[in-house]
């Protein structure tokens, strides 16, 4: 069941059958890296050659599907980008940040994914749920994948699925435009009809949502971690002290004794735990004494998650253990939790969560079994006595990291007007009004994401002027609702980050043509996005442009309109080509007002015009 030798990108499993076109996605992340997030669009538009360090490619995916991908993520844990791109800009209507009620965190992994074949309907399912974030950390991560059909009628089974669906956007800080909570809903009531393939050698399998309002049954797995009190266990027979098995294994990158003491019941026999040796160290030296555990670490230190579930650690992102699973044997079965709750009370009672509960025979993915899967991975017998308390250092960051969730929930409200002055022109002052006072212990900066500076300091409560802070002659493609909030201790200089969404309110005209503009600052350029956005997005790889080959990089040379004309002619032809268009006639005006004396721009605009001519007089003669 688990093989450390099968490794794939999640851009690999977010990719649509051959033959099939995205038609909506929903992702969740409690960490989410925004040059991460650019990549996603490129896994659903195939047959085009794109690749992630080509921004063209990236643009033109993004342009392509943002408006059927959601990603929802933690509030405050929006890392800063190392280069603000200008493509930041298109990935606004696509991210929402989330803050979780009752204190706890937004945590879930979890991809729904949904695909058309256009030729004949035919629509077909995904559902990843993982241990994976957003991000490029190269930590060891677990995946279950479900692939699925629509049946004739809702399966009681998906409820739980459906409604996790249904409860995202309500969760979201800054409001999602209807249209998108809408599609979201809809996604929400065809999901309900899937009837999804079981994994091989899992004979069951349920969906376990935690604190989105959806309790589990009291006989499930994730019930008794949960509470053993109101839990029934794994044993039938209620008048039998409960247990959920002999023998078990944990793996999880954070732990508390809480949930490691509720995992070794009475009945336990053999348990195995392998977690990382700064994780074990926290646990109390009695739970480590315990003769009948086994406590393995990952002989790697990584934090790709900093604060998660209320334990503090220290930041980075180097490589090592980052899977959630748990599993059971109990009689000829063993029962499996895949998913995203590390092994800790704020995990299973306090967090938003998702995992996926399985059962199978013991002797295909019982503990032995999947013991002797990981005796590739590098865990080694950890030799501590357990029982430290957390550094100070340690401490301090999970303050400052705790701080800027608290920020990150808040209202940030931006204005763009344009600067006066003949001097100023395309130039924008941006004002931005906020309620955040940062404690008493941090200083706090604030600046645009598109920007280094101006940088401003946060001052106190009583410190604070009235006027709200302005950010002077930002071109007009650096505005941006996004800010990055900065924190460091005045006592140990410790300092954190997180990038946050606000809202902006006055949002100036062509700002996002501004941005495609000026990544598309080359007749070059412009002809290599025209071949991609016109490409069909279920293309198998290779196959070129509607049956005309070209190739990626060499297919059109300098000054050269190879395979374009072709491309139009084909997109004339889709039922969809007046929404193609509509798409990319803002594009093509403000290029040809920023090139308009560049002779190829010109020679592509006249292309450009005769098939925009072409396309009205077909729609007229339809009409008719």
């Amino acid at each position: 069941m688990l093989d450390a030798g099968n490794r794939q990108a999640l851009t690999q499993q977010l990719r649509p059958p051959a033959g099939f076109r995205l038609v909506h996605a929903v992702g969740t992340t409690f960490t989410l890296d925004m040059a991460s997030a650019l990549a996603v669009p490129l896994s659903f538009v195939s047959g085009s050659g794109e690749q992630f360090t080509n921004s063209v490619a990236v643009l033109t995916a993004l342009r392509k599907v943002a408006d059927r991908v959601d990603i929802f993520c933690q509030a405050g844990n929006i890392r800063v980008p190392q280069d603000a791109s200008d493509l930041l800009a298109l990935l606004e209507p696509m991210i929402h940040q989330v803050s979780a009620k009752r204190g706890g965190l937004f945590h879930p992994k979890v991809w729904v994914l949904e695909f058309q074949n256009d030729d004949d309907g035919e629509r077909r399912y995904r559902f990843l749920c993982s241990s994976r974030n957003l991000t490029p950390d190269t930590s060891w991560d677990l995946l279950v994948r479900l692939d699925g059909a629509p049946s004739e009628s809702a399966q009681p089974g998906n409820t739980p699925l459906s409604q996790f669906l249904t409860r995202l956007s309500p969760m979201a800080s800054v409001p999602l435009d209807q249209t998108r909570v809408n599609r979201i809903n809809d996604l929400a009531e065809r999901i309900a009809t899937v009837e999804w393939e079981l994994p091989e050698h899992i004979s069951s399998l349920s969906f376990r949502p935690l604190g989105v309002q959806s309790e589990p049954e009291p006989e499930s797995l994730v019930s008794y971690l949960r509470n053993p009190q109101t839990a029934t266990g794994l044993n039938p027979d209620p008048a039998a002290a409960k247990t959920i098995g002999y023998k078990k294994l944990v793996i999880s990158p954070f732990l508390d004794d809480t949930l490691l003491t509720r995992f070794i019941d009475t009945r336990t026999g053999e348990a195995h735990v392998y977690s990382r040796a700064g994780q074990l160290d926290l646990i109390s030296s009695q739970v480590i004494g315990n003769k009948r555990i086994r406590f393995r670490s990952f002989d790697d230190t990584v934090t790709p998650e900093t604060g998660d579930d209320g334990v503090p650690n220290s930041a980075g992102d180097l490589t090592g253990l980052h899977a959630k699973a748990y599993f059971c044997d109990y009689g000829f079965q063993t029962h499996v939790l895949l998913g995203s709750s590390n092994a800790t009370d704020a995990g299973f009672n306090k967090n938003v969560e998702f995992l996926v509960e399985m059962k199978g025979l013991k002797s295909r993915i019982g503990v032995d079994v999947i013991l002797n899967s990981l005796k590739d991975v590098p865990f080694t017998d950890y030799a501590g006595e357990g029982g430290k308390d957390p550094s100070l250092d340690d401490e301090t960051r999970f303050q400052l990291e705790t701080e800027l969730r608290k920020a990150a929930a808040g209202s940030f409200f931006l204005d763009a007007v344009p600067e006066q002055g003949a001097d100023n022109s395309g130039q924008y002052a941006v004002s931005l009004e906020h309620h955040w006072t940062p404690p008493p212990q941090f200083n706090a900066t604030i600046r645009l994401v598109t920007l280094r500076t101006p940088v401003f300091e946060v001052l106190g409560a009583s410190e604070r002027p009235t006027a709200s802070l302005v950010f002077r002659q930002v071109p007009l493609a650096d505005v941006t609702p996004y800010l990055v909030l900065g924190l460091t201790d005045k006592e140990s200089g410790l300092s954190a980050t997180a990038v946050v969404q606000g809202v902006l309110r006055t949002d100036p005209a062509g700002r996002l043509d501004e941005v495609i503009a000026r990544q598309l600052d080359h007749p070059d350029k412009l002809r290599q996005f025209l071949l991609l956005f016109l490409s069909p997005e279920d293309a198998p790889p290779g196959s070129g442009l509607a049956g005309f080959s070209w190739h990626f990089r060499s297919g059109y040379e300098a000054g050269s309109s190879a395979g374009l004309y072709e491309a139009l002619i084909t997109a004339l032809e889709n039922p969809n080509a007046p929404d193609v268009f509509s798409d990319l006639e803002p594009v093509i005006k403000r290029l040809v007002q920023l090139n308009g004396g560049s002779e190829e721009v010109l020679q592509l605009h006249a292309l450009w015009s005769a098939a925009t001519d072409a396309l009205q007089v077909k729609e007229t003669s339809h009409g008719l």
